[in-house]
């Protein structure tokens, strides 16, 4: 099976399994594992999270502290927000390549999407560690470096979670060599922060009206504002 008919057969067969019964378990510890960080944090006083350095940003320990509201509200809504902006993205996707007929085009169409998404996941949690400024969540008091961290690691590590699984069951049906190298190579690239990072610096030049760029978008800033572009 190609790139296109396997990721239709995913879009129609797999995708509640996906978006749905794996959300429970990894997401579970994904936010169980960003939660220890953050009561050490509290507990030992320590100015930064084990790993700080690796995401260049700097805490301060009495605005950390002073943020624990906010920690918890992002914790709590923040994913349920993700998990949405997914659900979006895949009937977005789903319609989109219904659209086209030949078979060429779906490959591109594909292949960017994918692109795309690893774009999307490292641009977004970059943008918000710079500046919160486009992030929105009602409730949310502070947008410091604390909570700036915690949702620019939410945001990725949930996407990091969706995307890999999503090209994991593609990839479960592709026969086509390129496209199996393809997809291996989206999968390999959305494990490794350092490449994805690389890559995303390749897919600013995309125009913004490409259906495949414009879908990407509109997950991205469902997940940022919890709203749906018009």
């Amino acid at each position: 099976m190609n790139l296109a008919d396997s990721l239709r057969s995913v879009l129609k067969n797999k995708s509640h399994h996906i978006f749905t019964d794996l959300w429970k378990e990894d997401v579970a510890n994904i936010l169980r594992d960003i939660g220890s960080d953050i009561a050490q944090v509290a507990k030992s006083g320590a100015k930064s999270f084990k790993d700080i350095k690796n995401h260049g940003i700097k805490l301060n320990l009495k605005e950390t502290l002073e943020s624990g509201a906010d920690a918890l509200l992002i914790l709590k809504v923040l994913p349920g927000r993700v998990k949405d902006g997914f659900h979006f993205f895949r009937e977005d996707l789903a319609d989109e390549i219904e659209k086209l007929s030949d078979g060429k085009q779906k490959k591109i169409f594909v292949l960017k999407v994918f692109g795309a998404l690893t774009s999307f996941t490292v641009g977004s949690i970059y943008s918000v560690k710079k500046s919160a400024g486009d992030f929105s969540l009602k409730g949310l008091r502070r947008k410091n470096a604390f909570t700036q961290f915690i949702i620019a690691e939410i945001i990725f590590k949930l996407s990091q979670l969706f995307i890999h699984k999503f090209l994991n069951e593609v990839e479960k049906l592709v026969t086509d060599e390129e496209d199996l190298k393809n997809v291996r190579y989206f999968k390999e690239l959305i494990s490794d922060r350092a490449q994805m990072e690389a890559s995303a610096e390749n897919m600013e030049d995309l125009e913004p009206s490409d259906p495949a760029i414009r879908i990407v978008e509109n997950l991205r800033n469902y997940v940022m504002t919890g709203k749906r572009l018009t």
